[in-house]
């Protein structure tokens, strides 16, 4: 009995042994491409994915697959010069557009992301705005929903990601840039102590309804995360 469960063991083991090797094997990423923060889409038989970088210039670029093996490049498929473009690709941080999300909704293609706000009245160095923009197609080309980021919390947000939850409610999380936004904490405390920084600036991760045109928010942003 003993033995015959050694046998066992060791044809699962081999089993499984020779169906990861298959799995290494088929699956791997040919797409060599500087690509950062990528999201895929599914919809209609294949997979659409969207990321920072790429070749894009001031936008976003796009790859299509059948079987996420093997991809094709869409192109650019979003452009900051478009009739409703809120962006300022000149600013610091020029062709800063980042982490795009592409969402099909109503028979619409909504993608948020992040880029740097022409109204930037402090000359901030940073002063990223999440903004949506609206296509027919997933590949485009997106043209922005509204002349404007979809709201203004008073400080640079990047990092978009949306909830359509079942309630039918819409909800929208980022992320709050660091940038001027120092923290009492022991890790802050101990670092002056030590001579290292006067200040520890912390990126905080909000979440907030959001309407369900894309056009604001509703209420308040909460905190949802930020470290100990």
């Amino acid at each position: 009995m003993t033995r015959t469960i050694k046998t066992l063991a060791g044809t699962l083991l081999l089993t499984l042994a020779l169906d990861y090797s298959g799995f290494a094997q088929t699956y791997q990423n040919p797409l060599k491409v500087a690509f950062g923060d990528p999201y895929v889409l599914q919809t209609k038989g294949k997979y659409y994915m969207y990321g920072t970088g790429a070749g894009a210039k001031n936008g976003f670029s796009a790859y299509s697959s059948p079987d996420m093996v093997n991809w094709k490049s869409e192109g650019q498929v979003f452009y900051a010069a478009n009739k409703n473009g809120w962006s300022d690709s000149t600013a610091a941080w020029n062709g800063a557009y980042w982490a795009p999300e592409v969402y099909e909704y109503k028979g619409k293609y909504y993608m948020f992301y992040s880029a740097q706000w022409k109204n930037n009245p402090g000359k901030d160095v940073e002063n990223f705005r999440i903004g949506v923009a609206v296509s027919d197609k997933p590949t485009g080309p997106f043209t922005d929903l509204h002349k404007k980021p979809v709201f203004d919390p008073g400080y640079p947000v990047i990092d978009a990601n949306v909830l359509f939850d079942k309630s039918g409610k819409l909800f929208l999380y980022y992320s709050r840039c660091c940038y001027k936004h120092p923290v009492k904490s022991e890790v802050a405390a101990w670092a002056k102590k030590q001579g290292w920084y006067d200040v520890i600036e912390e990126s905080w991760v909000y979440g907030v309804e959001l309407k369900p045109d894309f056009s604001g928010v509703i209420g308040e942003p909460v905190l949802l995360l930020r470290p100990r």
